[in-house]
């Protein structure tokens, strides 16, 4: 009889169309590999799932442990608990999927408007064959399916952000600064993300050396690693090109305040003879000879107008109005 996988969801067979309890799946020795996908969304449903699970209390800790971070663990014999980091868009925080094998038994358990998995759902469906025949080699393609789910994220962030540098203008503004910033602030996500699958699947590879797995198990987990090393070094040349941006942005406000700044200081030092001129004969003095020549204020005007076109005419020469 050839093995297939049996999916469940929250306790449903969708083949069968009938309800079946966990435990029982645990009791029974069959051939076939079940995929058991369980959707939470409250606390308290995630509690009771938890108590419903084939492992130790001590064991169970590993489930309520509900910090941000990746955890791959030994469970009984030759089970495994991993939580591995996903989103359904790039641009969205990151949750995390928990994943728990005993025997030919997988149990996913991810948050209700998860899609990670929904493809690897699709694919079965479709009536996709699996190279492995043992829930090890499920588990393998649940982490192909996420890694997958990905790259999508990334490629898609790749063509947002292309269509984004090349239509910026030759004169950005601040309001692009601080488009950009928010941008790496979405890629730091997915690369963070990429970070801590490819250390989970690190610590997954030292597991899987034991005799007790088979060693094709290895070269799939290998092919996952190769994979998701070369998305995390793309996805650095990806923020790369965007804090080469950001240089360019600062520049180039930087060459406008200076030029702005130039032309205040062109304007001051203008003004700054004329200014003395005028404060000086705007003294209320008794005796100032000045006072009594009939032409002084049409020489005095002069005087100020050929200072002020004087120093123009300088710094025009000089390259100051460019």
């Amino acid at each position: 009889m050839e093995k297939k996988v049996v999916y469940i969801h929250n306790n449903v067979c969708k083949e069968a169309d009938e309800e079946i309890a966990l435990n029982k799946l645990f009791e029974e020795h069959s051939q076939n590999v079940y995929w058991v996908n369980y959707e939470v969304a409250t606390e308290e449903e995630w509690r009771d799932l938890v108590e419903t699970l084939p492992i130790s209390e001590s064991e169970k800790l590993f489930f309520n442990d509900r910090k941000a971070f990746p955890r791959v663990e030994v469970i009984q014999p030759t089970g495994m608990y991993l939580r591995i980091p996903s989103s359904n868009h790039w641009e969205e925080l990151t949750h995390f999927i928990h994943l728990l094998l005993v025997g030919n038994v997988v149990v996913s358990i991810t948050r209700s408007e998860s899609k990670t998995l929904d493809k690897a759902y699709q694919q079965l469906s479709l009536g996709e064959k699996l190279e492995g025949k043992e829930g090890v080699f499920f588990l393998l393609y649940l982490l192909e399916c996420v890694e997958e789910h990905l790259i999508n994220n990334y490629l898609e962030a790749r063509s947002i952000i292309s269509s984004f540098i090349a239509s910026l203008e030759s004169v950005p503004g601040v309001q692009v600064n601080d488009k950009i910033v928010e941008i790496k602030g979405r890629l730091l996500n997915i690369t963070g993300q990429c970070e801590e699958f490819l250390f989970a699947c690190t610590l997954l590879r030292t597991i899987l050396v034991a005799p007790l797995y088979p060693a094709e198990t290895r070269k799939m987990l290998n092919d996952i690693l190769d994979t998701l090393t070369h998305l995390e070094h793309s996805m650095r040349k990806l923020d790369n090109r965007l804090e080469d941006q950001l240089h360019r942005i600062d520049s180039h406000l930087r060459q406008l305040s200076d030029k702005r700044l130039r032309v205040l200081t062109v304007v001051s030092s203008i003004f700054l003879p004329l200014t003395f001129i005028s404060s000086l004969y705007g003294m209320n003095f008794e005796h100032m000879p000045e006072y009594t020549y009939q032409y002084a204020y049409p020489v005095c005007l002069g005087i100020m107008f050929c200072i002020a076109l004087g120093m123009v005419i300088y710094y025009a020469i000089k390259g100051w109005f460019r």
